[in-house]
């Protein structure tokens, strides 16, 4: 059981869990509530992540940087059979665009939307290096439009957020040789006049080192200020049908779960407090939320 506020909501949660079974049964089953920290390179055949929290008059500070993104990348990895992801969170209302939790609830609601996606753009896509670039920026929670048409011209990629956009030109694959260079750059010329604004990729340097070869690019959007809004805008599930889940399971494990809470209701202790797994200097949780639970 992970927790995505921090250590001391993982502590209440272990804290809970002990007051209500007895110490050999955790064992035995093998449960352990942490931070994403403490599951890095350890693998569970069910993974709960608890994204409880309470927004407060507006929705919730963007959550998007490169170590929130490592954090969450580990939480939503370690379940090699199921994954649940327990929330008090309206994906819509409660956090932004582009927000690594409204990312997250967006995939398991659908958790085929993302490949879906990002399949109908490489159909688009003139080359590998092209695709290889647009998956990166996908995966990164931009939208992308590739082989963009501006009058007589196709521009090869354009990351746009409905307000603001760029031009990304991937240069050294057949269909930008080095001796093309000078019509690629009086096109950009001629497109900047037009307000356009460019980044270019070299794809000798993109497949030496491609993370490095994307920096400039990413930069440049976050200077821009282009919010990740996802391949298929604000509604990223838009044109999709859910995908299919085994409600049976769903339905059985959201049942039983129901029968437990009725018994820990009824004052019925199992088992007596433990060692705990996580002793942060201080905390304080609430755990009396109304919650969804969604499940891939």
């Amino acid at each position: 059981m992970v927790s995505l506020l921090g250590d001391e909501q993982a502590y209440e949660i272990d804290r809970f869990l002990r007051t209500k079974m007895a110490s050999d049964e955790l064992e035995e089953r093998h449960v352990l509530c942490g931070s994403a920290a403490q599951f890095q390179g350890d693998e569970r055949d069910v993974m709960f992540l608890s994204m409880v929290d309470v927004p407060g008059s507006g929705p919730l500070a963007m959550r998007a940087t490169a170590e929130a993104r490592r954090r969450y990348n580990v939480a939503a990895s370690r379940a090699a059979d199921q994954l649940w992801v327990v929330h008090s969170l309206n994906s819509k209302d409660d956090v932004k665009p582009g927000d690594l939790r409204r990312r997250l609830l967006e995939h398991v609601e659908n958790p085929d939307a993302l490949a879906l996606d990002i399949a109908k753009l490489e159909r688009e896509a003139d080359s590998d290096f092209e695709r290889e670039v647009m998956r990166r920026l996908v995966r990164l929670g931009y939208r992308v439009l590739a082989q963009y048409r501006v009058g007589y011209y196709r521009i090869d990629l354009v990351v746009d957020d409905g307000v603001r956009r760029l031009a990304v030109e991937c240069d050294g694959d057949k269909y930008h040789p080095i001796e093309k260079l000078p019509d690629d750059i009086a096109r950009q010329s001629i497109l900047e006049r037009r307000g356009w604004k460019f980044e270019r990729i070299r794809g000798s340097e993109f497949s030496r080192d491609p993370e490095k070869a994307m920096e400039p690019l990413l930069t440049k959007l976050e200077q821009m200020g282009i919010e990740k809004v996802g391949p298929a805008g604000e509604n990223q599930t838009g044109g999709h049908e859910i995908a299919a889940v085994d409600c049976s399971l769903k339905e059985r494990v959201i049942s039983r779960a129901s029968e437990i809470r009725q018994e820990w209701a009824s004052g019925e202790r199992i088992g007596e407090n433990a060692a705990r797994i996580i002793e942060p200097d201080s905390y304080e949780s609430d755990l009396d939320f109304e919650t969804s639970v969604l499940v891939t």
